[in-house]
């Protein structure tokens, strides 16, 4: 397989990429009119990579993920109203109101939990990948994460039993530190990329909103993971401004795609972040250079992806909260 897409797989690898920014900025509106929406962590300014690895699997492979986790549920093709739902706590919610926003999972397209524990993540993928192993498949298990992690002893316990046992794990840590290696973890080690190297796993280190970067990269890594080498994806991030509120707002405003080609719209305290820094703006200009797709095009991608979220909103709202009686529904005691 080749690690660069077509011109018409990267335009739908930006609506994927669309979609995942228009899915959590609902959040943000559906948050402000439903009270007993709780937190949510969003997944702006990490969706080149998201959406770049997503894209690069194929089915069967398993992805585990964390509490920064819609983006991962819907760049994998999850329906956005069924996950919204599940946010509002509806019975028509991917996990009937169950899980919540810590706990989306969608099994049909891959996604095989989502733990909100710092560390579940990857803890779960040695099993996914020691599942898929065992059923004789070339399936990769996805562990996805954050910088933090690493501080927990079961990194380092997962990624030594994926080295020891050959397991087709593919490790992506999301770094969004804002100063040097590890602004968020207290590692001794200089690097993230020392821990599993130590433990004899190949480390790549990628720029995560190069959505072409990212796609590319993966598709080597899984070349090896899939024979039973496991290896740890670094994705490079700079931190979207709102990403630690407790209530999520529009710091840096509701995504304008025109920004890509216009400049002078550009403005405010985090103008430096939407520069440079948000990918989808980033990726737009390049198949905007590389005549991919023209304005347009992408103008169109965006009205079609506002409609599908617009109607997955009615959908959440219409649907039922779960009936009391029920509440043990699916609990083994």
């Amino acid at each position: 397989m080749t690690d660069k897409l077509s011109d018409a797989a990267r335009v739908a690898l930006f609506e994927r990429m669309l979609l995942m920014r228009r899915f959590e900025e609902e959040i943000i509106n559906a948050a402000a009119a439903h009270k007993d929406i709780g937190r949510n962590h969003l997944y702006i300014g990490h969706e080149a990579t998201g959406a770049a690895v997503l894209a690069a699997l194929k089915q069967g492979d398993l992805v585990h993920t964390t509490h920064r986790n819609h983006g991962h549920v819907i760049g994998r093709g999850a329906d956005p109203g069924k996950a919204l739902a599940e946010i509002m706590g509806r019975e028509g919610g991917l996990n009937r109101g169950r899980g919540g926003t810590w706990h989306l999972c969608a099994k049909s397209v891959g996604i095989q939990s989502t733990s909100a524990m710092v560390g579940g993540s990857i803890g779960l993928a040695i099993g996914g990948g020691w599942a898929v192993r065992e059923l004789g498949t070339d399936n990769v298990s996805v562990a996805f994460f954050g910088d933090g992690v690493l501080d927990e002893g079961i990194s380092y316990e997962a990624m030594n039993f994926a080295s020891r046992y050959d397991l087709p794990v593919l490790f992506v840590c999301e770094n969004n530190s804002k100063e040097g290696a590890h602004e968020t973890s207290r590692l001794a080690a200089q690097q993230l990329g020392d821990v599993p190297r130590a433990l004899g796993i190949p480390v790549v280190t990628i720029n995560g909103h190069d959505a072409d970067g990212v796609y590319a990269a993966t598709m080597k890594a899984l070349e090896s993971v899939r024979k039973g080498t496991p290896v740890f994806l670094e994705s490079k991030l700079e931190r979207w401004p709102g990403s630690h509120q407790a209530k999520p707002e529009f710091v840096t405003g509701v995504t304008d795609v025109s920004m890509a080609w216009d400049d002078g719209k550009i403005a405010g305290p985090h103008a430096d972040w939407i520069r440079g820094f948000d990918p989808l703006l980033v990726f737009a200009r390049t198949l905007l250079a590389d005549k991919a797709a023209d304005r347009a095009a992408l103008t169109a991608i965006d009205a079609r992806v506002r409609d599908q979220i617009a109607a997955g909103r009615a959908y959440a709202e219409a649907s039922p909260f779960p009936e009391p009686e029920t509440a043990l529904s699916g609990v083994y005691a």
